[in-house]
């Protein structure tokens, strides 16, 4: 996969991905967004957020990380998505599935804080404080 390749599975990644959250939650969601890597004290990307996704995860068209979380991890303020990611620790190999068996790197998630602030419960610990709960809908599908 070449890395414009790459920028576009990405992009269409973060999309899958905030569909997936508005379905979960039943709200939809703007299409304006910031991300942020998860653990303490990450800056929040506020431009930019596919190349900078893509700048940590794809070395070249043969070292690719295998295994990255990705998805709507809670709302801003102002109601835009925080799209959290964490990229796991196995060493960089040629675009393939995941072990969810979805194609590519990203594997799909809901934050905890997300959800607990759809069910009116508190939101609980943010990415800030180096612990972040959220559910891989794609566990039940595997077998």
């Amino acid at each position: 996969m070449t890395r414009d390749e790459f920028l576009r599975f990405t992009e269409q990644t973060i999309e899958d991905v905030i569909r997936l959250a508005e379905q979960k939650c039943g709200k939809a969601f703007p299409r304006v967004y910031v991300f942020r890597w998860l653990g303490r004290a990450q800056p929040l990307i506020t431009e930019n957020v596919v190349e900078s996704i893509v700048q940590r995860v794809f070395l070249d068209e043969e070292h690719i990380y295998p295994c990255v979380d990705i998805g709507v991890g809670d709302l801003l303020d102002d109601g835009s998505p925080l799209i959290v990611g964490s990229v796991a620790g196995y060493a960089p190999r040629p675009f393939g599935e995941n072990w969810t068996g979805r194609k590519g790197p990203f594997v799909h998630i809901i934050g905890a804080p997300l959800l607990n602030r759809m069910a009116g419960r508190p939101v609980g610990a943010s990415s800030t404080e180096g612990i972040f709960g959220y559910s891989i809908p794609d566990m039940k599908n595997l077998k």
